[in-house]
């Protein structure tokens, strides 16, 4: 893929409305192109300025594109100075309408909320380091050194995944807990893994059945999966399926 043909699409890129296929070719252009990496920035800080005053999870999709999207053309992006005002305009044309989605909408689960915001609402991790995993990968999960992710079968043959950051962090109650970054055909997904047998935000995951699963995303279209294996518990979020990626988690 071009430069022209990148930066033709990064507004619905960025909305996740492109089929897997060009949006994996998008995020691999924009991993080697300096110069379409940062018109990218650009227009996602578009979004980000507004994703700053409102709860995006809340806001329908529709609305959000018809708000937002005018504020991505050429015109704009190229005078980055007014990025800002674009975006006040748009939350002061919402807020006009009258939308109150935050008191119409139910609840949704923190691990949907987190998810949300560390992806900007959903867009794809967009790194220089980024990783295309090849077939028959092996990677563990350290410090969990026994649970390993291993890219064979369905994972393989099914899904282009690009490998985008491995970390370790604690919760409040001390659990450690390990986060892996991918992108999977194009859509963001982050997996967490922890030991079953100890307390931390994990934990409720723990025994879980698909319909309450499928009941922690309230109004957003991201869908929340685990698995337990062995002695631990793994949950995975995205809104691109996920089953595949989680049956790839095993222990050794």
């Amino acid at each position: 893929m071009n430069c022209r043909e990148a930066r033709r699409r990064l507004s619905p890129y960025l909305d996740s409305e492109l089929d897997p296929t060009t949006t994996f070719a998008i995020s691999e252009h924009l991993r080697v192109c300096d110069d379409c990496r940062r018109r990218f920035e650009v227009e996602r800080g578009v979004d980000l300025a507004v994703v700053a005053k409102l709860s995006v999870e809340s806001v329908p999709d529709e609305v959000w594109r018809e708000v937002v999207r005018p504020l991505r053309t050429p015109r704009w992006v190229r005078w980055r100075l007014y990025a800002p005002l674009a975006a006040a305009a748009a939350i002061a044309l919402i807020v006009w309408s009258g939308w109150l989605w935050k008191a119409a909408a139910p609840q949704t689960h923190w691990v949907v909320r987190e998810f949300l915001a560390e992806t900007s609402n959903g867009r794809p991790f967009v790194s220089a380091d980024a990783q295309t995993v090849a077939t028959g990968m092996m990677m563990p999960l350290k410090p969990f050194s026994d649970l390993v992710a291993t890219f064979t079968g369905e994972a393989a043959l099914r899904h282009v995944v690009q490998f985008v950051r491995l970390d370790t962090v604690r919760d409040a109650d001390g659990a450690e807990i390990v986060e892996l970054r991918l992108n999977c055909c194009g859509e963001p997904v982050i997996v967490r893994a922890a030991k079953r047998d100890q307390p931390g935000r994990l934990h409720e995951f723990v025994g879980l059945d698909a319909t309450r699963l499928a009941s922690l995303r309230g109004e957003s279209r991201v869908a929340v999966a685990k698995r337990e294996v062995g002695d631990y518990v793994v949950v995975a979020v995205s809104r691109h399926p996920t089953h595949e990626l989680l049956a790839a988690m095993q222990v050794q």
